[in-house]
């Protein structure tokens, strides 16, 4: 692994830690008790530690074509119109 790899899934480690030692509680579902603002960073966390440690890999290929391909029309709109924010709505 190389000393990139190395050094960026360090800091997301030590990011994860801090964020379990400052929940947010606002996020909880008071229905639920879940606090899906921590576990979607979880998730962002877990796929940015995979992305970086198999660059090369296949699965890793298609999962960046599909979220290119997922933000296709947000980036060509911005493109289209740079001084405009595309999600508003006016």
């Amino acid at each position: 692994m190389s000393d990139l790899v190395k050094y960026v899934s360090e800091l997301v480690k030590r990011e994860q830690t801090q964020q379990l030692q400052n929940k947010d509680t606002s996020a909880i579902d008071k229905h639920s008790g879940l606090n899906y603002q921590f576990m979607y960073k979880q998730l962002e966390s877990a796929i940015e530690e995979i992305l970086l440690e198999y660059p090369n890999d296949p699965v890793v290929d298609k999962l960046k074509q599909k979220v290119v391909d997922n933000l296709k029309p947000i980036l060509e709109m911005m493109l289209a119109n740079p001084n405009q924010n595309p999600f508003d709505q006016n």
